[in-house]
């Protein structure tokens, strides 16, 4: 009975997304997989923690806080299961997280360690494919947008500086970040900014309140041409 719950959560992730029942009943049996349940308001990782697993959620929502190097800003996400946490930072030269997780409702995560998780690269070609186009996409979307040409008026700015700062282009967004650091941040005054960003509230593409700008759906804003 175990074992079948188990593989009802695997078939909802990506990196499962293909096997056959035969093969996804071998990795429920002979992986090793450690699991997580955290209550609303539980810290999951935090920013700068070492990572070197992989964590999937498998229920509830979270969210993510990411800061600014100098912590003059903040960008809180929120994200439903089923989904992996930042599994480009598994390997490579940077194996520690960039943001700090947050349970928002109760949460259940199954974490699977690096040497479970080369074993299932070695047998599993259909999970090893999956692995390398979730870290490949991962690392395209932040490339993307260096190689874009800069847009024309403070919208499209303003808008394309909301989206480098996401890791997930959906949902809903809080920006905590003064007017005049956004300012700074796009080479604008805080005036031109100010009013930029108070036509977008008027259209309902966003709330404003002191030192916080919420985005009940960033996707409304991809509708805007940035490029």
């Amino acid at each position: 009975m175990e074992n079948f719950r188990l593989y009802k959560k695997l078939i909802t992730l990506p990196l499962f997304v293909g096997m056959s029942k035969e093969e996804l009943k071998g990795i429920v049996t002979q992986t090793k997989f450690d699991f997580l349940k955290a209550e609303s308001g539980h810290i999951i990782v935090r920013e700068d923690e070492k990572s070197g697993q992989l964590l999937l959620l498998v229920s509830g929502e979270i969210e993510l806080s990411s800061h600014a190097d100098d912590k003059g800003y903040v960008v809180y996400e929120y994200l439903k299961a089923p989904c992996t946490l930042q599994p480009e930072r598994t390997f490579g030269l940077t194996q520690r997280y960039s943001s700090t997780v947050t349970a928002m409702t109760m949460c259940n995560l199954i974490c699977i360690n690096k040497n479970e998780i080369l074993r299932l690269t070695d047998v599993s070609l259909i999970f090893r494919l999956n692995l390398l186009n979730t870290i490949s996409t991962a690392l395209q979307k932040q490339k993307r947008p260096i190689w874009a040409s800069v847009p024309q008026n403070p919208e499209q700015r303003i808008v394309r500086f909301f989206l480098s700062h996401c890791v997930h282009p959906a949902g809903h967004k809080i920006f905590k970040i003064k007017m005049e650091r956004l300012a700074e941040e796009l080479n604008d005054s805080r005036l031109h900014i100010s009013e930029t960003l108070n036509a977008m509230a008027t259209r309902g593409l966003i709330e404003l309140s002191r030192g916080k700008i919420n985005i009940p759906s960033i996707e409304r804003l991809t509708g805007i041409d940035i490029s």
